[in-house]
């Protein structure tokens, strides 16, 4: 009866310890496990490749326990040798590049030998190394700028089979290196489907779909290792719905999001991050009830080091804190030919404090009980929000006055559209890349700009504007239209239903000619208010003005918000 016990227990201990999902845990064994890790770059381009063992081994010294990783790379049939070589996977649906799936091997063997986990994305939403945009090139659909178009990557039968045997020849392979196959290497933490899962609300449903069908080949090879979507997560109410369902199926093993908090509204400062990391935590652990993971996040090189590792420090203070489980920083490589805002460089002494912050943060996950500390968190809070909706941008606080006069009786001021006093959005701002500079809010809000020094001569008033409604990508359909409400001094004076955007918009012109309001305006601060209107197309303002230097065509568009004041001659 001893020796039966005893060799029961030498084959539980020799038995291989996957990293699981026991309610809002992560566990190994019987044991929780936290951590902090990175992405890795190691698998495209022939330093990154050949230098792949030493950024493992410089993330496994700094005591980071799992990498992410890309194992993806599509091109053309007539890729050149090149790209074969360094980046792709695949050259054409049919033609598979060994040479990458040889790379994957190495990386995985390495991994194994430093002790590091392994989240392994299998596609890639966005056009780098392929993705999305080279999948449909293959099916013949090119039209990348119309609204939607990722859409179409989760309904194409030929391209869901095209990435399906790219999930079979992964998950069923057996490492070339070790011998072990994929399916039961523990180093493999996770399988995450696509970096950056995204689209169109329509389609949510889709992607749901499509998740659960590609799940389910997996499960058919593997029943041993987690399975994630890989989402970009949410900074929209809109989208924080979608990624609470998509979270919320039985076959998503962790939520999961990745985050960079300067390039966002309501994660700006200490006080907006900490909501924001207090807000998905509360959804992942008291209302999807599984473990949270920041699958990519990071703040930029702005040649401040110790500054850009104190924000790491406080990011991941918070996140465990709240007993978040994981966070994966962007990202560990070493001297490229090309630089990364975020990059984490292994070869660069100046990175050295920053990858000590990092450090400090991982032995805190391995070495301590982490627990839930925040009483903001709990069940009794639900899907209420903690971070707020909207947020304001502040710009100019002065009041435009530089009135012009252009000819006998008449008047012009011109105000630069990224020059506005406030923006109350979800998401505000404004982009001097694309055809026209343009500020832009989504969803719902309003932007307010402050003028004064209009003439108590003036008998009519123009106010001239270039306007459409606000997708990211300039891109929107048919219907995707917004209603504004434009003010002055909160005296409504046009309501305006907005085209759908096109990263153009249309000419809009609003006469203002009653002379007693205009006499009381005069001499006066003016606040000119555009706001959308709530409802079901609520879909943003963008505000056009000059033409950006990256402009190729001439578009008939004013330099800005341009006021015309006539009758103000002697």
């Amino acid at each position: 009866m001893f020796v039966v016990s005893l060799i029961a227990s030498q084959v539980a201990a020799e038995k291989p310890q996957f990293v699981q999902v026991s309610g809002t845990r992560f566990v190994i064994g019987d044991k929780p496990f936290f951590f902090v890790g990175a992405n890795l770059n190691v698998m495209h381009g022939p330093k990154a490749r050949r230098l792949a063992k030493q950024t493992i081994a410089a993330a496994a010294r700094d005591g980071l326990t799992v990498g992410r990783i890309w194992a993806l790379g599509e091109g053309l049939a007539s890729a050149p040798d090149w790209q074969r070589q360094d980046f792709l996977f695949r050259a054409g649906p049919h033609s598979f590049i060994e040479g990458a799936y040889q790379q994957l091997d190495k990386v995985v063997a390495w991994a194994k030998e430093h002790g590091v986990y392994l989240v392994i994305t299998l596609s890639n939403r966005w056009a780098d190394y392929g993705g999305i945009p080279m999948y449909l090139r293959w099916a013949g659909d090119r039209d990348t700028e119309a609204y939607g178009y990722s859409d179409r990557f989760f309904t194409n039968t030929r391209v869901k089979r095209w990435f399906a045997a790219h999930i079979k020849r992964i998950v069923g392979r057996v490492n070339s290196v070790n011998g072990v196959p994929y399916r039961d290497d523990p180093t493999i933490m996770a399988w995450e489907l696509q970096n950056e899962m995204v689209g169109t609300p329509e389609a949510e449903a889709v992607r749901r779909a499509w998740f659960v069908e590609m799940s389910e080949i997996i499960r058919s090879i593997d029943d041993n290792h987690m399975i994630v979507p890989g989402l970009i997560g949410y900074n929209l109410q809109l989208e924080r719905e979608s990624w609470l369902k998509m979270c919320g199926l039985p076959q998503v093993a962790y939520c999961d999001q990745h985050i960079y908090p300067e390039e966002h509204l309501r994660s700006r400062g200490l006080k907006n991050l900490k909501a924001y990391i207090d807000d998905r935590v509360q959804l992942a652990h008291y209302v999807v009830k599984k473990p949270i993971v920041f699958g990519e996040f990071g703040f930029a090189d702005r040649g401040a080091i110790a500054a850009r590792a104190r924000w790491h420090r406080l990011f991941l203070r918070r996140l465990f804190d709240n007993g978040g489980n994981g966070a994966l920083v962007w990202i560990y490589q070493p001297t490229l030919d090309w630089t990364r805002r975020y990059g984490v460089l292994i070869d660069k002494p100046r990175y050295r404090g920053l990858r000590r912050v990092l450090a400090q943060a991982a032995r805190r996950a391995k070495g301590a009980k982490i627990v839930n500390t925040n009483p903001l968190l709990g069940p009794e809070r639900g899907t209420a929000a903690i971070a707020p909706t909207h947020a304001t941008v502040w710009r100019r606080r002065s009041a435009w006055r530089n009135w012009q006069t252009v000819r006998h009786g008449v008047r012009q001021l011109v105000i630069p559209v990224d020059q506005f006093y406030r923006a109350y959005f979800e998401e505000a701002g404004s982009w001097d890349g694309g055809i026209l500079v343009h500020a832009y809010g989504r969803r719902t809000g309003f932007f307010e700009y402050r003028l004064s020094g209009l003439d108590r001569r003036a008998k009519r008033v123009w106010i001239r504007l270039r306007l459409s409604s606000e997708y990211p990508g300039s891109s929107a359909p048919a219907d995707g239209f917004s209603r504004v409400r434009v003010s002055l001094n909160g005296e409504q004076i046009a309501a305006l239903r907005l085209p759908p955007d096109d990263g153009v918009g249309r000419q809009f012109t609003i006469t203002i000619d009653d002379e007693q309001r205009l006499k009381q305006w005069a001499g006066r601060l003016l606040t000119l208010r555009l706001e959308v209107v709530e409802g079901d197309q609520a879909n943003g303002v963008a505000i056009y003005g000059r033409e950006t230097p990256l402009n190729r065509e001439p578009v008939d568009s004013p330099e800005g918000i341009t006021l015309i004041a006539s009758g103000v001659g002697p």
